[in-house]
């Protein structure tokens, strides 16, 4: 019967002491697993600006991560000839799709076809034979090396 007892008495130390660790473990902050990105600058239309000055209207991580290693071509980019329909595009909007033709591009054995449903998202009208010099002067002026 002592047996018993004991052993009773050591579960319940041990579930005690987990317990008890349970609650010191559950106090301590989670450390963050976010590796923060840069937050570059880059000169566009004779203005400096960060890539939330350039795109308002959300620098999402994709676009920071394009910013952030493109950044400096977007002036000569956004001064390409983009077509007449890139021509008559803001400068954000020309500067966004440049981005997202380089993040694009970047990934290995993607090509225009997996770069125009992007260009698309904010730009539905849009046909192929003027989102096509976006991806052509990306791929040659902001990011010639992938």
């Amino acid at each position: 019967m002592s047996r018993i007892i004991v052993a009773v008495l050591l579960v319940a130390a041990l579930f005690g002491t987990g317990v008890a660790f349970y609650r010191v473990l559950s106090d301590v902050a989670p450390a963050s697993t976010d590796r923060p990105l840069a937050n570059e600058v880059a000169t566009v239309k004779g203005r400096t600006m960060t890539c939330a000055e350039l795109l308002p209207d959300g620098c999402t991580f994709d676009l920071q991560f394009a910013f952030d290693r493109w950044g400096d071509g977007l002036n000569a980019f956004v001064a390409s000839d983009l077509g007449p329909w890139g021509r008559g595009l803001p400068v954000a909007p020309a500067a966004k799709l440049g981005l997202e033709a380089c993040n694009t591009a970047s990934m290995p054995g993607r090509t225009y076809l997996e770069f125009e449903p992007v260009a698309r998202v904010d730009h539905p009208g849009a046909s192929t034979p003027e989102l096509y010099p976006f991806w052509n002067q990306a791929r040659e002026i902001l990011c010639p090396a992938g």
